[in-house]
């Protein structure tokens, strides 16, 4: 039975897509023209127009082609149902589409699609039409395969293949500088690395000082966070987890650029604070273990009648069952009586000075003995081998009989392996140096001066000594309740602190004795035992 091709319903359907070579052939409306002028001289009704302009590499990636598939899988049975198109693969390039059109077809819900080449029919034999889908198919992954080979050539030969950067001009096929940008992306750089800065307070700034999009408008924090992020920046390019060195001009140099990812991934950019508070995160209520928080207050002098602020702290009762959030510790009660606990740390100067100075002499002197020793066994391990060689000479010569020869071989040998090893040994016992002795001097310093200058100190330094000394201060009724020094410092509080010259360098030798605590303050210095060092 023939079908009636004038009573058939042709849907048009028109798609273009940028990554189509023949977008620079056939537009859609020419495609449109050219199919409604087919239908013309055919005969043929169109009942609907449906243009796309979506790619056909991706099944469920174009809204207009899913409607139309589904119109006639509803209504094919009913009504005879055509498709007018320029090519076959304007309808798809993936084999799940192919596969879902060529099932229409052969259910005979799908009449026939008419191309401005050929027609398709459901009595036509399938393989035609698989052929001529497949190399739709085909033709997309080709044309991804030599997209990515392209960009990854251009990469390697130090060119950017897209749109360049904020900051950065596709100019000629080459990427330049936009001068325009220039100082921007360096000001983003250095108030994000040395000032500081957050994303949220770049954006402002940046605002203000007249950084606008091409189109006049604002920057916002993501758009910062992608800059400093990028290594672009710096002359290096990342593309697909690979990174290759361009061709481009640099605006900032690579050292600030690893400045600013230091801070960026090691989540280090610090969270805006308005007020800066010296204790803060450093007390905790003895009463129900939230921390204290910092409050600034303002008093009116009358003898002066001028204001003066001062800086409060109090319990956030975050548990809600807290009544000493109710009292206020005035900070510098806080700092005096903290003052009093670094005290108890407290050395005689000249006596840290004079064990040190004894220390280093001990520790020269060991050395001394140790690279003596060494220079020995290293000159016995050279005339062992003199006198290898001068046997070899020998038996090579006919004087030594070869008995006697292997067995005092033998001997050398064996003689060799046990000075070799005598030398690594030695090498092992080197002392650290003067490194492990300049730590632990600086720290009984640290300690030394903590109690005599913490009153005195800025805030930003008394919170660096607060939290490289002290943890869990704990507070009650506006009094210090319980405290804990951070080690080797607990270990340095235990220690006579004026004892003779022998009772305080014990504690420096690597049998300290009954002058030293149970564990020495020095061995507590990082994870080398120190003492082992003296």
């Amino acid at each position: 039975m023939k079908t009636d091709f004038n009573k058939i319903k042709y849907i048009l359907y028109c798609r273009k897509s940028s990554e189509d070579k023949e977008r620079q052939v056939l537009s859609l409306g020419s495609q449109v023209s050219e199919m409604q002028r087919l239908a013309g001289n055919l005969g043929l009704e169109i009942t609907k127009t449906i243009t796309e302009s979506k790619s056909a590499k991706k099944p469920n990636n174009r809204p207009f082609f899913d409607e139309m598939i589904n119109l006639i899988k509803r209504y094919g049975e009913r009504q005879k149902y055509g498709i007018l198109c320029w090519k076959i693969d304007r309808l798809s390039r993936n084999p799940i589409d192919s596969a879902t059109i060529q099932w229409l077809l052969q259910q005979g819900k799908l009449q026939v699609i008419q191309t401005m080449e050929r027609q398709y029919l459901p009595s036509d034999n399938v393989l035609l039409f698989s052929v001529e889908s497949g190399m739709a198919n085909q033709y997309i992954l080709d044309l991804s395969k030599n997209v990515k080979r392209g960009n990854r050539t251009k990469l390697e030969q130090g060119g950017w293949p897209g749109l360049a950067p904020i900051g950065y001009l596709n100019a000629n096929c080459k990427i330049i500088i936009n001068e325009e940008y220039r100082h921007y992306i360096k000001q983003i750089f250095e108030l994000y690395v040395n000032k500081r800065k957050s994303f949220k307070q770049i954006e402002k700034i940046m605002h203000e000082n007249g950084m606008r999009t091409p189109g006049g408008r604002k920057y916002f924090s993501s758009t910062y966070h992608r800059i400093i992020n990028n290594p672009f920046y710096c002359g290096i390019m990342a593309r697909n987890g690979k990174t290759y060195v361009g061709n481009h001009e640099p605006v900032i140099s690579k050292e600030l650029f690893d400045q600013a990812q230091a801070i960026l991934h090691k989540k280090q950019q610090p969270k805006f604070k308005k007020h800066f508070f010296a204790f803060r995160g450093v007390m905790n209520c003895s009463n129900c273990g939230c921390i204290l928080t910092g409050e600034k207050v303002k008093k009116k002098i009358k003898a002066t009648n001028t204001i003066k602020i001062y800086n409060y702290y109090r319990c956030t009762n975050g548990k809600r069952q807290c009544e000493a959030h109710k009292k206020y510790l005035k900070e510098e009660k806080i700092v005096e009586m903290t003052a009093e606990i670094f005290k108890t740390l407290e050395y005689d100067e000249k006596l840290i000075n004079m064990v040190y100075k004894f220390k280093k002499t001990k520790y020269k002197s060991k050395n001394d003995y140790l690279d003596n020793a060494k220079q020995s066994v290293e000159k016995q391990i050279i005339l062992n081998k003199q006198k290898q060689d001068r046997l070899l000479d020998s038996y090579l010569a006919g004087l030594t009989p070869q008995a006697i020869y292997e067995n005092k071989v033998k001997d050398l040998q064996n003689e060799e392996v046990a000075l070799t090893a005598q030398s690594g040994n030695l090498s092992k016992k080197t002392p650290k140096g003067h490194t492990a002795l300049e730590l632990v001097k600086n720290e009984f310093l640290t300690a030394n001066n903590a109690g005599k200058r913490f009153i005195e100190l800025e805030k930003e330094d008394k919170s660096k000594i607060l939290n490289k000394l002290l943890w869990n201060l704990k507070i009650e009724d506006n009094k210090i309740a319980n405290f804990s020094l951070k080690e080797p410092y607990s270990w340095m509080q235990k220690t006579p602190k004026k004892g003779d010259f022998t009772s305080v360098s014990g504690c420096w030798d690597s049998n300290p004795g009954s002058h030293a605590p149970k564990a020495c303050a020095l061995s507590q210095l990082g994870h080398t035992p120190y003492c082992a060092l003296f």
